[in-house]
């Protein structure tokens, strides 16, 4: 199956974040092809900040994480931003180049964060809790080296979130897990051992009527394994 959809930025990046996701093999033309497309993206008329762009078919669709949580407005646009310059960050180290749109992407990005750090936002977040995990996940590939430093800060504001029910108030939990599984920091390890009673709770009620539904199953698994 081929993983460029051409009407789509939202299934492009979410077939591969698949293939990643389940370790599938992607050949080095369809990476570069994957790149090229995405970055005919790049400061579209629905992108965020000068960044990668939902096509108008995504603005008309129901976009979500890739465990499933809804995005909506600015939160959709930033979010899938920061997924698709993950993706083309990966894809570019089966190429063996990076793209000019992801240098331009990282530029209005920084400034971005630098706003936001000085309108008084915690290092290491960004806008709201879903937004902050697009944020994380991109850093966490190799993206943005430069605020990569800032995760721990990020995820000391996580621990202030708990709930004490294992998840985290305004943080979506199966995207929040998704991340700190990705997150190499002693501190991502303690705020995936205080969710494990919940992770084990929430395997109980899954099943594997939806795609979304197998991706939280094979994330818990991984997790509690």
């Amino acid at each position: 199956m081929s993983l460029l959809n051409r009407t789509s930025l939202y299934k492009t990046v979410d077939n591969v974040n698949e293939a990643l996701f389940f370790g599938k093999k992607i050949s080095k033309p369809q990476a570069a092809e994957l790149v090229n497309w995405i970055s005919t993206r790049y400061d579209t008329e629905n992108s965020y900040n000068h960044s990668y762009g939902l096509t108008g078919r995504d603005m008309r669709s129901r976009v979500h994480t890739f465990t499933g949580e809804r995005l909506l407005c600015a939160s959709m646009r930033h979010i899938m931003a920061e997924e698709a310059a993950r993706v083309v960050l990966q894809l570019s180290e089966i190429t063996g180049s990076k793209p000019d749109s992801l240098k331009k992407t990282n530029e209005w990005f920084y400034r971005m964060l630098k706003a936001s750090e000085t309108a008084g936002k915690p290092l290491g977040t960004f806008c709201c809790g879903q937004c902050t995990i697009g944020l994380w996940r991109h850093l966490n590939a190799g993206g943005l080296p430069e605020y990569q430093k800032h995760i721990s800060s990020g995820l000391m504001s996580l621990h202030s979130n708990r709930d004490e029910a294992g998840k985290w108030g305004r943080f979506p939990f199966y995207y929040t897990l998704l991340a700190l599984s990705e997150i190499d920091d002693p501190l991502a390890t303690k705020e995936i051992n205080y969710a494990l009673p919940a992770c084990e709770r929430a395997l109980k009620r899954l099943n594997n009527s939806s795609k979304f539904s197998k991706r939280k199953k094979e994330l818990l698994l991984r997790i509690l394994n």
